[in-house]
């Protein structure tokens, strides 16, 4: 059986902007809504106000796959050394002289440092800022960038404290009512999650939260939060399987989406439609069990966002919960091919599900690739002897050889 050629992986966009902060001009119009509004965020603030905005938080990992596909010492890319472009440039000059800024850009400068995946770097600047807060307002921004630090390290600790801060700068009144729903957001979303936050917290959460959308609603206040909230809210009812609520918070939140993008159509309102088709996705997949609907909302993100590789793993994983492990081995071969992030998590998975497939020999090309990307990992060399033996490939010896040569590393230290 001929296997299927093993994609090509392509530098996208999103490897450009975590090493460069920027991407080259000839991805003006197709680079991913992530790039886009990052290089949005940076371009746009000029680290007088609070509120530096961010679409989603990656963690470290992410970073150093970057690094490894493009070739540069992970401790370099790190650490910010590594300044390719005028921007990272920018950003490090205010990271290597931050004891001249504001404790405002100061706070914008661990902002941006967090939207690029560099966690310690924005960890450094916090704790040298956090004792020089003065205000609620102050101490509240400071808690929410290490709520996000903490629950992405899974500090479960750390975050509980940080929202307690945030819960008290909001009861005192200092916090504005968008920045407030979406910390009430947060603990409604990370408390489900993996119980980041106490059960009080929690509770205030829900009620402080309907409290503080109602009121956007009907003042006309910034719907992006809005959508936010009931995202999150629709967790609560998906949880104990009431579909039919889950699908009323979602509606709502598809509303304040639609309504936030008609008002300012840029890629960092256009992500909250990006995570309504992935909550849609979840959503059916786990609380309707309609792989239909699933897979119609796999392809409407698809559509909104076609450079952004994840989206494809998405749609994947939904094949592979409905037991179609063929389309799913195309999609996530077709998320390799974009290239960063997640990567080898994409190659990995397409080597699995081509197996499952019945196409051992597909699975086999797609573990040597990922043999070649993350050189001595004993998972995949495993998988891929355990394969290359049912097929009597000629690489099982160069795969005996390699785990052999880890298990004397191991044993020699």
């Amino acid at each position: 059986m001929q296997a299927h050629r093993r994609p090509a992986i392509a530098r996208s966009a999103f490897q450009e902007v975590l090493l460069g902060l920027e991407y080259g001009e000839e991805r003006e119009h197709t680079a991913d809504i992530f790039s886009r509004a990052c290089v949005e965020s940076f371009r746009e603030s000029e680290g007088m106000c609070f509120g530096y905005r961010f679409t989603q938080v990656f963690e470290a990992t992410v970073l150093h796959e970057v690094a490894v596909l493009e070739q540069v010492p992970p401790e370099q890319v790190a650490r910010l050394d590594h300044r390719p472009t005028a921007t990272m440039r920018q950003l490090g000059d205010a990271l290597d002289h931050r004891a001249d800024l504001t404790l405002v850009q100061r706070v914008n400068l661990a902002s941006a440092l967090l939207s690029i995946a560099r966690p310690a770097l924005a960890e450094t600047v916090l704790t040298e800022v956090r004792p020089l807060a003065a205000s609620h307002r102050e101490r509240f921004e400071i808690a929410w960038l290490t709520f996000v630090l903490s629950n992405r390290q899974d500090d479960t600790r750390g975050s509980s404290q940080a929202f307690a801060v945030m819960r008290d700068a909001i009861t005192a009144g200092e916090v504005p009512p968008g920045r407030a729903l979406d910390a009430c957001a947060q603990g409604v979303v990370w408390y489900l999650k993996r119980r980041e936050i106490t059960h009080d917290d929690f509770v205030w959460s829900v009620h402080a939260g309907n409290a503080l959308a109602r009121r956007a609603q009907t003042q006309g206040e910034d719907p992006s939060t809005v959508s936010s909230w009931y995202r999150g809210l629709a967790m609560l009812p998906a949880a104990k399987g009431m579909a039919e609520k889950t699908r009323s918070y979602m509606e709502s939140a598809r509303a304040a989406a639609e309504e936030t993008i008609r008002r300012r159509p840029r890629a960092y309102e256009l992500n909250l439609m990006k995570t309504y088709h992935e909550s849609s996705l979840k959503e059916h997949m786990y609380v309707t069990g309609d792989m239909d609907a699933a897979v119609e909302s796999g392809r409407e993100l698809i559509a909104l966002d076609p450079q952004w590789s994840i989206s494809y793993g998405e749609l994947a994983e939904a094949y592979v919960r409905f037991g179609q492990p063929r389309e799913a081995a195309e999609l996530y071969d077709a998320a390799a091919s974009m290239g960063a992030p997640y990567v080898g998590h994409h190659v990995l998975k397409a080597a699995v599900s081509w197996d499952k497939a019945g196409e051992p020999a597909s699975a086999l090309a797609r573990y040597e690739n990922l043999a070649t990307l993350v050189p001595g990992n004993v998972e995949v060399l495993t998988r891929a002897l355990e394969c290359a033996h049912r097929l009597s490939h000629p690489s099982v010896r160069s795969f005996e050889a390699a785990l052999e040569h880890l298990d004397a590393v191991r044993a020699a230290s």
